[in-house]
């Protein structure tokens, strides 16, 4: 049974992890402004504090682990402090791991490295002498002499502190959980007003189905009336005596009638009447509270982009260049929701920047540019309640005819289209799935699909993306994104007695067409509109759902709305087009969240629920159902042969699953010696080669392939290698290598991705000659 104390130290861990990661992330910005900066006392002083003050704290809940790093990591700085000692870059890169070592303790995770090594590590770096991770400076040699140039740099001011200090006073921490049940709340408002609106535009149907029945009751009640004057006036018309009385009764009740109706009319008018004012203060109170509530959601985009700092820092080291991050506009504040969706994005573009854009410290000297490169991060307000993020670099730029040949080989596409582009609308291709430039493909890059996701991820949003690049001098991209998370604005339509909501933000005009009139155009029905031909298509058909009952007539004019998300769009054909109105999209359970063209569902005011669709997927899958794109089939795999080379049992056996499982003919050898013997005595499409090796390892053999003649040379290679450093892959593409893939990231999925984009690219090339 749980006590008060369990229940107390709980929520003392809550509270400490809280303050631990704003003090990670103080230290993390910290470590990157002072490598950049040198010597500066004002930074190692901060740094110095921060960590102390997390030491403390984790010793206060009793977290030794922790403690002993953060006591380790500030001797270190008390060394710096006193200036007998300056961090070397290897020095840098075990500070960053002992924070990755100290979060995932946090998280109750099991870290990559123990913390027993990590402070094995911290406590041999003042070691008295000059070593690999630093220089002591009492072991430089003593006599006068001019002091490093560094050492007078100014004094780098504290990155994120900003002068915040006295507005911090005034905040208090609150759990994200929390903050998105609030803000869950306040959206739930709008469902409210919505209901509301349903039940008051109920109460008018009913007044003008009053208003009907008054006029027809009065025509009735004139008739009557009509019947008693002559039963009973002057000139009375003979009727049956036992009729009289009844006659009576119904005038006088129908009188009375007339009157009760009246009142009830009237009344139900002075309750519609109240009610339109209590929706309209309820409205006027939700939306105030609701921008409140989504106001306390907004935070400085520095909290997202800070930590790019250390991914730009580990992946420009990887990728064996030297690149320096600078962030500008950090105190803008945007949507956390959309903050947390462009995290992936942003990774991609700055992967891209370094990877594509940024060239190498050799090939920067050769063009007289800095040997560090730059990539800058700058986001700033746009008009109507909008932010821009812009990733720049000043590297290479985007080379047209070089995504135009690509573009054609990976039959993204045809060499008709190609030719129908301009240079600047080539450069878009980058945006399409499957695009990339490199010719070696790697476990970091090369596979064509960082950029693509970026667009998806901007555009669903309520986003945009602009690219400007010039050869040369660099590429700079622009996302563009609202402030905050809009209130949906939907489409209600109808088709085969379903109710579906299109977001407005994408759909481009609403026409009535007959369709046995529209023209037919590869065997579908077309439009013509603003001088392009959009394909025409069922909403029921592209959701996949089969009719429910007869086809209907075709020769009524129907509902066809025009759909467009970024260069592409459809014409759907529904039912009916019911109104355009406010929806809050609930997601979709887990069970259902890998559902294809449906985005989730929202509650309509008269309770019933409609499924929200994703413009964007219904276009895809309508575009790829009209130009196929051809992917190798298990019969034409068949016709391919790889070679397996790898001096293990286990990986052999596992490599040669997943291609035979997609239908390739493998066989192994068990080093390169045994490789090179089978590739002169048959022909092969590909090896899939281990480096690592005895007698021959894939280096060499790679480099025996390229030496050969005729088909042996032809031959793709594709390294796959627990060897994943900077140096390793140069050598690798050095020697020849297609394709280098590091084993602690490989993907069955993605290895098939690739083995198929090279044999699919060296048929290509094949059919050019």
């Amino acid at each position: 049974m749980t006590g008060p104390d369990d229940v107390f130290r709980v929520r003392l861990l809550e509270t400490f992890r809280e303050e631990a990661d704003g003090h990670l992330e103080e230290i993390t910005e910290g470590l990157i402004a002072l490598e950049k900066a040198g010597p500066t006392p004002g930074l190692v002083e901060q740094i110095y504090r921060t960590v102390h003050s997390l030491k403390g704290a984790s010793r206060a809940v009793n977290l030794r682990e922790i403690e002993s790093i953060c006591q380790n990591i500030e001797t270190v700085f008390s060394l710096v402090k006193r200036s007998e000692y300056f961090p070397g870059a290897d020095d840098f890169d075990l500070f960053h791991r002992a924070i990755a070592v100290i979060k995932s303790l946090l998280r109750g995770e099991r870290p990559e490295t123990s913390p027993a090594e990590i402070n094995a590590a911290l406590r041999a770096i003042p070691g008295g002498k000059e070593t690999a991770w630093g220089i002591l400076q009492k072991e430089k040699t003593a006599g006068p002499g001019p002091a490093p140039e560094r050492s007078h740099a100014p004094e780098t001011p504290w990155p994120y502190n900003g002068g915040e200090q006295g507005a911090d006073r005034g905040m208090v921490r609150i759990a994200a959980h929390k903050l998105d049940r609030l803000t869950a709340g306040a959206d739930s408002l709008l469902t409210t007003r919505l209901f509301i609106t349903q039940r008051i535009r109920e109460l008018e149907e009913m007044l003008t189905s009053f208003s009907l029945w008054q006029w027809n009751y009065s025509q009735a009640f004139n008739d009557l009336q009509m019947i008693s004057r002559r039963a009973f006036g002057e000139g009375r018309a003979a009727i049956p005596h036992d009729l009289v009385l009844p006659l009576q009764r119904a005038v006088e009740f129908q009188e009375y009638n007339r009157e009760f109706v009246a009142g009830l009319q009237h009344d139900i008018s002075m309750h519609l009447r109240s009610m339109e004012i209590n929706r309209s203060t309820l409205e006027t109170s939700t939306s105030e509270i609701s921008d409140l509530i989504h106001d306390a959601a907004l935070l400085p985009t520095s909290i997202m982009l800070a930590p790019f700092s250390v991914f730009v820092r580990e992946f420009s080291r990887t990728s064996g260049k030297s690149v320096d991050l600078a962030i500008e506009g950090g105190e803008i504040e945007v949507d956390r929701r959309i903050l947390d969706a462009l995290k992936d994005p942003i990774m991609h573009l700055i992967r891209n920047s370094i990877d594509h854009g940024i060239e190498s410290p050799e090939a920067r000297r050769e063009q007289q540019k800095p040997v560090m490169g730059t990539v800058r991060i700058r986001v700033f307000h746009r008009s109507g309640s909008r932010v821009g993020i812009e990733v720049a670099d000043d590297g290479a730029g985007i080379d047209s005819s070089s995504i135009r040949r690509t573009a054609v080989e990976n039959a993204v596409i045809t060499e008709e289209e190609d030719r129908a582009l301009t240079d600047s609308e080539a450069i878009w291709l980058i945006f399409r799935s499957g695009m990339t430039t490199s010719r070696v493909v790697t476990d970091l890059s090369g596979r064509g699909l960082g950029l693509a996701i970026v667009e998806d991820t901007v555009s669903r949003l309520g986003g945009t993306v602009t690219i400007s690049s010039t050869v040369g001098r660099g590429t700079a991209i622009t996302l563009t994104v609202p402030v905050r998370m809009a209130t949906l604005r939907g489409l209600l339509v109808r088709s085969d007695r379903q109710a579906y909501v299109l977001p407005m933000q994408q759909v481009k005009q609403v026409l009535r067409v007959r369709p046995d009139s529209l023209p037919i155009s590869k065997g579908r029905p077309t439009i013509y509109l603003a001088g392009e031909t959009i394909e025409v298509i069922r909403l029921t058909e592209a959701l996949g759902i089969s009719p429910s009952g007869p086809a209907k007539e075709e020769n009524r004019p129907k509902p066809l709305v025009i759909i467009a998300y970024g260069a592409g769009q459809i014409a759907c054909l529904v039912d009916e087009v019911i109104r355009v109105q406010e929806i809050v999209v609930r997601p979709l359970g887990s069970q259902l969240i890998s559902v294809r063209r449906i985005d989730g569902a929202v509650t309509l005011g008269d309770g019933r629920l409609a499924l929200v669709l994703d413009p964007l997927e219904l276009i895809q899958d309508a575009m790829q159902a009209e130009r196929p794109v051809p992917e190798p089939t298990l019969p034409q795999a068949a016709l391919q042969r790889i070679l397996v080379v790898d001096d293990s049992v286990t990986s052999r056996a596992l490599l040669q699953a997943i291609l035979e499982g997609a239908g390739y003919q493998v066989e192994t050898a068990v080093d390169g010696i045994d490789a090179f013997a089978r590739l002169k005595q048959h022909e092969f499409d590909m090896v899939v080669s281990d480096v690592d090796m005895p007698r021959m390892n894939g280096f060499t053999l790679t480099e025996k392939i390229r030496a050969n003649e005729g088909q042996v040379a032809a031959t793709l290679v594709m390294l796959v290698t627990s060897l994943g450093s900077p140096e390793d892959r140069e050598r690798g593409k050095a020697v020849g290598a297609d394709a280098y893939i590091v084993k602690k990231n490989f993907e069955a999925e993605e290895f098939l991705r690739i083995v198929q984009r090279l044999l699919r690219r060296r048929e290509n090339e094949r059919e050019e000659r």
